[in-house]
């Protein structure tokens, strides 16, 4: 399927194997929007740090691969932005990341391809190469 990939996505994917890079993590949580709960309008999501999230993980008892840090970043603050009712402490958050990329049966490359599916519907061009 990789015939299908523009050049910068096949550098992008030889360069990360399908997990967020950090330049793409922070691309991508910059962006985010959250439904303010007074008003109901989308603001910007004030996201927490890799540092806050891998201490979220750790005091949840999530252990997971080094090559998992950006997606879980991603992750984390998208279950803020994403799923206010459902992740709405940071255990929650922590168990949401690692049941996504830790599912017996799933991938979790899935993760960075749902990401790319929402861009493309939104009309978002992303620049693969700036985020290697």
């Amino acid at each position: 399927m990789r015939h299908h990939i523009s050049e910068g996505r096949a550098l992008y994917e030889d360069n990360n194997k399908g997990m967020f890079s950090k330049r793409l993590a922070e691309w991508a949580i910059s962006n985010m929007k959250v439904t303010d709960p007074t008003t109901g309008a989308l603001k910007k999501l004030k996201p927490r740090s890799l540092e806050e999230v891998k201490e979220a993980l750790t005091t949840a008892g999530v252990a997971l691969p080094e090559a998992f840090d950006y997606t879980a970043w991603y992750l984390f603050n998208m279950a803020v932005a994403d799923y206010p009712k459902t992740c709405d402490d940071d255990k929650r958050r922590a168990l949401f990341v690692e049941e996504t990329l830790c599912d017996p049966d799933g991938h979790p490359e899935s993760v960075l391809e749902c990401f790319e599916a929402k861009m493309i519907e939104d009309g978002v061009t992303i620049h693969w190469e700036r985020y290697l």
